[in-house]
């Protein structure tokens, strides 16, 4: 063995057991964090119910009119809508909850006239879920 060959042996030692073991928990802890992605990735994805905004008006200082649409996996299950209203300058200025009633379609479209304290300038949903 020539000294080149002895040093780089000596700064690089074969590898122990005990690397051959934390490398494979290593590996199966990542696999694990994967496999938790992938599952909660599918859960998510298809969530019993979803709102969107499809269209507003805002006929006056103090009212905004809103037509939104619902998805529900399930039509049979009433459905509780939150929205909120904003200002110009990104102020909550009014919030309203949706009942929706059970029904037979998957996507039920509702119009709600959420009262505000000043103009809004935007509405939204924050979340709908089924009721009870």
């Amino acid at each position: 063995m020539t000294t080149d060959e002895a040093r780089i042996q000596a700064r690089y030692p074969k590898r122990s057991a005990t690397d051959y073991v934390l490398g494979g928990l290593a590996s199966v802890a990542v696999l694990g964090a994967i496999a938790m992605v992938v599952v909660a990735g599918v859960e998510q994805s298809n969530p019993d119910v979803v709102g969107m905004v499809r269209s507003f008006d805002v006929p006056s200082a103090t009212q905004v009119t809103t037509e939104i649409v619902v998805q529900r996996k399930d039509p049979s299950t009433p459905v509780v809508c939150e929205l909120y209203a904003q200002a110009e300058s990104y102020e909550t200025v009014g919030e309203a909850s949706v009942d929706i009633p059970a029904g037979v379609d998957k996507l039920t479209t509702v119009i709600v006239d959420v009262k505000t304290m000043r103009e809004a300038t935007a509405i939204s949903i924050d979340h709908c879920r089924v009721a009870g």
